[in-house]
């Protein structure tokens, strides 16, 4: 599988998940795993557009990722990345019951979706 495949099978995967009902979840632990895989779909999209620091094993490589799609993407895309950095980094370290600000989970749904799907998205 590759970088794109796998970044479209992450979003689907989020997106199905998110329309089903599970009982054996809060819907606040679910929207916390989501926002991560949500993040990985984004992640791993660039990744196919950025095969050496895809190859990395540097630390800093995600923060990398960030400064090059606010360089070389546009700035709805940077800012869908940088917003889902941020959810993320909730989503993984904040305490629970700790609301993040405003979370739209089916507008960053909409937003992944666009970016991932997006004809010529990789030029």
């Amino acid at each position: 599988m590759n970088h794109i495949e796998y970044a479209k099978e992450l979003n689907s995967f989020s997106y199905n998940c998110y329309n089903e009902e599970l009982e054996f979840i809060t819907n606040e632990t679910k929207d916390r795993i989501l926002l991560g895989r949500l993040y990985y779909a984004l992640v791993h999209f660039y990744f196919s557009k950025y095969p050496v620091l895809a190859a990395s094993y540097a630390p800093s490589k995600h923060e990398t990722l960030l400064q090059i799609i606010m360089k070389e993407r546009s700035e709805s895309e940077a800012r869908v990345f940088k917003t889902l950095k941020k959810l993320r980094e909730w989503a993984d370290y904040h305490p629970l019951n700790q609301e993040p600000f405003s979370l739209n989970m089916k507008r960053l749904f909409h937003q992944v979706n666009k970016i991932i799907n997006a004809k010529n998205s990789l030029q």
